[in-house]
Protein backbone atom coordinates (compact mmCIF):
# COMPACT_ATOMS: atom_id res chain seq x y z
CA UNK A 1 0.00 0.00 0.00
CA UNK A 2 1.21 3.33 -0.90
CA UNK A 3 1.68 5.26 2.25
CA UNK A 4 2.20 8.56 0.61
CA UNK A 5 -1.61 8.75 -1.03
CA UNK A 6 -3.71 11.69 0.43
CA UNK A 7 -5.50 11.26 3.56
CA UNK A 8 -8.72 13.11 4.95
CA UNK A 9 -6.48 13.38 8.68
CA UNK A 10 -3.26 15.52 9.41
CA UNK A 11 -0.86 14.38 10.91
CA UNK A 12 -2.32 15.31 14.35
CA UNK A 13 -5.07 12.80 13.44
CA UNK A 14 -3.47 9.96 12.25
CA UNK A 15 -1.12 9.92 15.66
CA UNK A 16 -3.97 10.31 17.66
CA UNK A 17 -5.46 7.47 15.44
CA UNK A 18 -2.42 4.90 15.60
CA UNK A 19 -2.52 5.40 19.70
CA UNK A 20 -6.09 4.38 19.96
CA UNK A 21 -5.38 1.49 17.22
CA UNK A 22 -3.54 0.01 20.23
CA UNK A 23 -6.52 0.37 22.68
CA UNK A 24 -6.21 2.49 25.50
CA UNK A 25 -8.17 1.47 29.04
CA UNK A 26 -10.59 3.86 30.18
CA UNK A 27 -8.18 5.24 32.62
CA UNK A 28 -5.91 5.78 29.59
CA UNK A 29 -8.33 7.57 27.52
CA UNK A 30 -9.25 10.12 30.43
CA UNK A 31 -5.63 10.70 30.77
CA UNK A 32 -5.53 11.17 26.90
CA UNK A 33 -8.47 13.94 26.64
CA UNK A 34 -7.07 15.49 29.89
CA UNK A 35 -3.79 16.02 27.90
CA UNK A 36 -5.49 17.56 24.90
CA UNK A 37 -7.64 19.84 26.98
CA UNK A 38 -4.61 21.32 28.53
CA UNK A 39 -2.78 21.37 25.08
CA UNK A 40 -5.93 23.70 23.48
CA UNK A 41 -6.15 25.52 26.36
CA UNK A 42 -1.67 26.40 25.71
CA UNK A 43 -2.38 27.18 22.14
CA UNK A 44 -5.55 29.45 23.23
CA UNK A 45 -3.45 31.06 25.93
CA UNK A 46 -0.77 31.72 23.83
CA UNK A 47 -2.81 33.03 20.87
CA UNK A 48 -4.81 35.48 23.47
CA UNK A 49 -1.05 37.00 24.54
CA UNK A 50 -0.31 37.33 21.43
CA UNK A 51 -3.42 39.15 19.90
CA UNK A 52 -3.09 41.27 23.61
CA UNK A 53 0.13 42.22 22.58
CA UNK A 54 -0.39 43.21 19.20
CA UNK A 55 -3.35 45.14 20.04
CA UNK A 56 -1.70 46.26 23.42
CA UNK A 57 -4.54 45.24 25.67
CA UNK A 58 -3.63 44.79 29.51
CA UNK A 59 -5.11 41.91 31.27
CA UNK A 60 -7.74 44.43 32.71
CA UNK A 61 -8.74 45.11 29.18
CA UNK A 62 -8.86 41.18 28.44
CA UNK A 63 -11.08 40.22 31.26
CA UNK A 64 -13.51 42.84 30.85
CA UNK A 65 -13.69 42.04 27.10
CA UNK A 66 -14.42 38.34 27.87
CA UNK A 67 -17.44 39.15 30.02
CA UNK A 68 -19.31 41.65 27.64
CA UNK A 69 -22.16 40.65 25.33
CA UNK A 70 -20.91 40.85 21.84
CA UNK A 71 -23.59 38.74 19.78
CA UNK A 72 -25.48 39.97 17.20
CA UNK A 73 -29.41 39.42 16.93
CA UNK A 74 -30.71 37.18 14.28
CA UNK A 75 -32.52 39.27 11.74
CA UNK A 76 -34.90 36.16 11.35
CA UNK A 77 -36.56 35.93 14.26
CA UNK A 78 -40.04 36.07 14.40
CA UNK A 79 -41.65 38.92 16.00
CA UNK A 80 -44.26 37.64 18.86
Amino acid sequence: MDSSLPMPFNNAQVEILKLFSQGLSDEQTEELRRVLIAFRFKLLDEHVKTVAVKKKLTLAEINKISKEHHRIPSKNKSKK
